[in-house]
This record gives C-alpha cells, sequence and structure tokens, in this order.
C-alpha cells in the first residue's frame, strides 16, 4: 500500500472512529488528512471503495502490529493471556479509535451484504491467525477455539470501550484473568506438550 494511500486509511479511520459511518465522506478525509480537496477520491473513486480500503487497513494493522506482539510472548497459556491482555489494553487506550473505527463497520455490515462479506474475509484471516496460537498450546480443535476467543476478545473490548477510562493496570489485570480463563476453557488447551502448564 502506498505512502499516500495509508495515509488516506489512516485519516478515514480517525474520521470513523470521531463521526461515525455517516460522517465519512471523502471530503471530511481530505480535512482530517490535510491533504488537498479531491486527493481521497483520486484513490477511492466512490464511497463503497473508501469503506473497502477501511477494511483492508484494519486487517494490514492486526497482522503487521497486533499479531507480531501476540505471537513474541505466546508460550504458553498464562503468557498468551497476558500478551493479549496487553494488546487489548492498548486497543482501548492509545488505539481507542481504530478499534472504535472497527465497531462503527462492524455495526453497518448487519445491514451491508457487501461490507460483511469483507469483514468476514478479514475475520477470516485472523481467525486461521488465531488458530496458530493456540495450536501449539494443545488445542483439540483450533478453529473453534479461535472462533470463539476472537467473540470473547470482541466481548471484552466492547465492555472496556464502554466502561470508559480505567486505571491501565486494573484494566489488564481484569482482562488477563478473563482471558486466561478463556484459554483454559478450550478443549486440550494447557495439555499439550509444548505448554508447561499442563
Amino acid at each position: 500500500m502506498s505512502d499516500r494511500r495509508t495515509e488516506i486509511l489512516d485519516a478515514a479511520l480517525h474520521v470513523l472512529a470521531e463521526q461515525g459511518m455517516r460522517g465519512l465522506t471523502h471530503r471530511a478525509v481530505d480535512a482530517a488528512a490535510g491533504i488537498p480537496p479531491g486527493s481521497t477520491s483520486y484513490y477511492f473513486r466512490s464511497r463503497s471503495a473508501l469503506v473497502a480500503g477501511c477494511v483492508e487497513r484494519l486487517l494490514e494493522i492486526d497482522v503487521q502490529v497486533d499479531l507480531p506482539v501476540v505471537r513474541s510472548g505466546a508460550t504458553d497459556v498464562t503468557s498468551l493471556a497476558a500478551v493479549l491482555a496487553s494488546v487489548c489494553v492498548a486497543m482501548v487506550t492509545e488505539e481507542r479509535y481504530r478499534t472504535l473505527a472497527r465497531f462503527e463497520l462492524t455495526l453497518a455490515a448487519v445491514r451491508d451484504e457487501h461490507l460483511r462479506a469483507e469483514l468476514l474475509r478479514g475475520g477470516d484471516t485472523i481467525r486461521r491467525l488465531t488458530a496458530d496460537l493456540v495450536r501449539p498450546l494443545g488445542a483439540t480443535d483450533p478453529d473453534r477455539s479461535a472462533d470463539e476467543l476472537a467473540a470473547t476478545l470482541d466481548g471484552l473490548i466492547l465492555t472496556a470501550l464502554v466502561r470508559g477510562t480505567q486505571d491501565e493496570s486494573a484494566l489488564a489485570s481484569w482482562l488477563r484473568t478473563a482471558l486466561e480463563r478463556a484459554l483454559r476453557a478450550q478443549p486440550g488447551v494447557g495439555l499439550g506438550r509444548s505448554s508447561p502448564d499442563g
């Protein structure tokens, strides 16, 4: 992705977070990015193309930023829960705009079949990568576990967003406990040879 496209899509995510789907226009993104009027429409001819670009950018960030962080500490149940919790804390604090944008897109997808398909494709990618994280921990059905963990993460993050600003250490502790419980509830997790928890 070119630097200008990335700049535009990052600005679009901020617009989504601040103004919602109704506020996502080419003009609003131009203003948010501080670029000449018409620049966004040059790269994204239609609003649907802009929305699809936002989904693509979110997935790109997940794969390039979040997953490497998780993988760096995913050696057993306790460490995976701790690293996932740290990523979640970031998603409701300094990366809050990105999380709000994702939920805006998710809600819009309920009524937009094309957008739903785009989000599901991105979600499938994340779930496959998540399955790779739980497989070494002994998960007997990594795909199912990945699906359940993704839903758990979404619920925890949304709850943290709605609750508002909290002490980050308390938030991390709450998330870590909930995530470790969710991980240990998965069939086989914690019993694999790669995990010292079994």
